[in-house]
């Protein structure tokens, strides 16, 4: 099945989009699972696809530190995702102002790395930070 590029580029959103409307709109447990199953779905295409449009192979490091591959790519997915918790379940302004700290980290680390996977490849030997 071959499908349009502008549909197959804005996918991993719709999955995101699908899940969230499902996460927030429904209280059943069958639907939350689904919305985490769109969740999940729509951060491993991100995920691979953005490794795979990466120009530059190069360690991951945060203050020195090794991190391995897999926590570094699927942070800001686990910080969102923690966020929506947040906002549906803990109504206390202390966890509101965590959701939102959270929401914009996320976001500016997804934003980051797709601008630099675009068109400014790291140079080899920089490390990623993660804030």
């Amino acid at each position: 099945m071959i499908i349009s590029k502008p549909l197959y580029e804005k996918l991993p959103y719709l999955y995101f989009i699908v899940g969230a409307y499902m996460f927030f709109s429904y209280d059943r447990a069958g639907t939350n699972i689904a919305a985490a199953m769109f969740y999940i779905v729509a951060s491993i295409v991100w995920v691979k696809r953005s490794c795979f449009r990466r120009k530059s192979r190069i360690s991951q490091t945060v203050a020195h530190i090794r991190i391995p591959e897999v926590i570094y790519e699927y942070y800001p997915f686990v910080f969102l995702a923690a966020s929506f918790v947040f906002f549906k379940h803990l109504h206390q302004p202390l966890f509101l102002a965590a959701a939102i700290l959270l929401s914009l980290v996320a976001i500016k680390s997804l934003i980051l790395r797709q601008q630099s996977r675009k068109a400014n490849p790291l140079s080899t030997g920089a490390g990623h930070r993660m804030f």
